[in-house]
């Protein structure tokens, strides 16, 4: 057996005449089993590596391998076709939430002579893949593009000391089995490719379509960010690195608001730097959530226009006031739904509180502050107003990721 003789157009041959029967008919046809280890990637579509790499040498040689003629098993069949620049899986790609946060919780990080400290420069560049996924951005970009945006987190978040080589995290991830990088000449898949080699061919890379296809559902996107944060980046400011990364959602449990607009104004100012004139106004337009009034008036009667984290009743003009909070936020990047069991009735305060992570309510019903300065109390709850863990949970996990603060030296 001589996998040396395939080449890279005889496995897409082969790969498009498995599309054309599909797989039980092409394995049966060519006496081959469903892959136990190793799975070709192409296109968004997986294949058998064994099985494609048979009928590839058929193609190439006119000799088709059977499954008895891998003596050198998957793993062999594997290492060829990434030295033809194709992606191989190992095993099942992350089909549910637990698999994928148990791959990036194993990175295979560098550490520095002498310094136990796992390298910054993955988990940034993951963080960095998944802020575009929330952003619903393409999951695949360009080398320059990745150097010019992930080249300087790694200057501004990485270890103190280490050196900025955005091209370590853009070729290595493919070792997360979560990331994959198109576009390499087949010749120098075997190993890192030099900096020339980037700069002249510009490939591409980023999340796998399975991967990105699990961060797009907002729970898992949260487990995720936390995960990578917790695992790798204990000590980094998280705020300002959500602030500069593209996940500035994740430091609040409202909604990002849509950007504000350059406009005119005739408003002048005067020799000590007053406004004079009418204010300033601009035009605008904007896509803006629709909130079911019902619901919202629907929590305040249940409760009574009472807050349910401080009790206190508020009058507005000789009316009761309280505020309808959602619990997980209804736009980006939390998407929320719009639900009586994703709703408090709180008072303008504790809403600011409870949006800005203040406070939370843990597993028990009881309200407590992430910074342990305020003393725990039932959460107060209508028995006809139902609220939903899962909820409180999101809620929960958004407080526990904002709530390290980097070492001080």
């Amino acid at each position: 057996m001589r996998l040396g003789d395939i080449r890279h157009e005889d496995i897409v041959a082969a790969t498009e005449e498995f599309r054309r029967l599909g797989r039980d008919n092409f394995l049966q046809t060519y006496g081959f089993g469903r892959a136990r280890s190793y799975e070709l990637v192409l296109d968004g579509l997986r294949y058998d590596s064994k099985a494609i790499a048979g009928v590839a040498h058929g193609h190439a040689t006119g000799d088709l391998l059977r499954a008895a003629d891998f003596s050198g098993g998957a793993a062999t069949v594997a290492r060829r076709l990434r030295e033809l620049g194709f992606v191989v899986e190992t095993g099942e790609a992350p089909r549910d939430g637990a698999a994928l946060l148990a791959r990036l919780r194993k990175l295979r990080v560098s550490r520095g002579p002498g310094n136990s400290t796992p390298s910054r420069h993955q988990p940034l560049s993951l963080l960095w893949a998944i802020a575009r996924e929330a952003d619903e951005r393409p999951r695949m970009v360009p080398w320059p593009q990745f150097r010019d945006e992930v080249g300087p987190l790694l200057v501004e978040f990485g270890l103190p000391n280490a050196k900025a080589t955005p091209e370590y995290p853009f070729w290595h991830l493919r070792g997360s089995e979560l990331w994959e990088v198109q576009g390499v000449p087949v010749e120098l898949v075997k190993e890192m490719p030099r900096m020339s080699i980037l700069e002249a061919h510009h490939p591409q890379a980023g999340l796998t379509e399975g991967a990105a296809a699990l961060l797009r559902d907002p729970v898992i996107r949260l487990d995720a960010i936390t995960t990578v944060c917790d695992t790798y980046l204990e000590d980094v400011d998280r705020q300002a690195l959500f602030e500069r990364i593209g996940l500035g959602g994740y430091i609040t449990a409202g909604s990002l608001s849509n950007p504000s607009e350059p406009g005119s104004s005739e408003a002048g100012v005067d020799e000590y730097g007053r406004m004079t004139g009418p204010a300033p106004r601009r035009d605008a337009t904007r896509s803006v959530i629709v909130r079911d009034e019902a619901l919202a008036r629907k929590v305040k009667e249940l409760e009574g226009d009472r807050c349910q984290i401080c009790g206190t009743t508020l009058r507005h003009l000789n009316r009761p006031y309280s505020e309808a909070a959602h619990i997980r936020g209804l736009g980006r990047p939390h998407h929320g739904p719009d639900e009586l069991q994703n709703l408090l009735c709180l008072c303008a305060n504790c809403h600011v509180l409870f949006d800005g992570l203040e406070i939370y309510v843990d597993p028990d019903g009881l309200v407590r502050g992430t910074r342990a300065s305020r003393e725990p109390h039932p959460l107060r709850r209508d028995p006809r107003h139902p609220v939903d863990e899962a909820h409180l949970g999101y809620h929960r996990g958004l407080c526990h990721v904002n709530a390290r603060k980097p070492a001080v030296s």
